[in-house]
């Protein structure tokens, strides 16, 4: 299981400071989500309900959902081949969830452009992160009040929301998978903390 955590610790970590505010509480969708670290290409997908999310990627290690709760105050990282979860109290969301920050330094509306068939307002913003400042452009998309695309060219990361699908999402995508259990570990969580 700690084997588990040290290699995919990288993507609950991604250092793209992001938080909740940015999403419309009405969005309701799911997309196929491609992120891009450096030479490395990983895609998954997203359902969004309302300010519920969650997120399914699989590689060599097997599946990881992210499942946020704001209505709960929790996020929820499972894995399914251990028929297991560990919940984290929601202070900000990892990573790999596009969203404009509060604490961004700056904010500029630059332009409209369409992103994957979605009119989409253009914003340069300002972000604190490891390693000193760092810019990010980011496409809200104003349909659904949701940011769609992330690049941060710097550290050669992206993330982006392809063949968005409309409409209401299943209750079920948004709960813990009955008989999964709640792993606690004082060996996992500091590198857990900042998420």
């Amino acid at each position: 299981m700690k084997k588990f955590f040290s290699q995919r610790s990288w993507f609950f970590m991604l250092p793209v400071f992001l938080l909740l505010a940015g999403s419309a509480p009405a969005a309701q969708f799911s997309a196929l989500m491609m992120i891009k670290d450096g030479d490395r290409l990983v895609s998954g997908k997203i359902y969004v309900q309302d300010a519920l999310m969650r997120q399914e990627f699989t590689d060599a290690e097997g599946q990881t959902v992210t499942i946020v709760r704001p209505d709960q105050k929790v996020i929820w990282f499972i894995m399914p081949l251990e028929r297991a979860y560990v919940e984290m109290p929601l202070k900000k969301l990892p990573g790999q969830f596009i969203q404009i920050p509060k604490e961004a330094l700056t904010k500029r509306l630059v332009g409209k452009e369409t992103v994957n068939g979605y009119e989409a307002e253009k914003y340069e913003v300002t972000v604190r992160g490891g390693g000193g400042l760092e810019k990010q452009t980011i496409w809200v998309a104003t349909k659904l009040g949701t940011p769609v695309k992330l690049i941060a060219k710097e550290r050669n990361f992206s993330v982006e929301y392809k063949s968005i699908k409309e409409g209401a999402q299943a209750e079920r995508l948004f709960n813990l998978p009955p008989g999964y259990k709640k792993l606690v570990s004082p060996d996992l969580l500091p590198s857990w903390k900042g998420y």
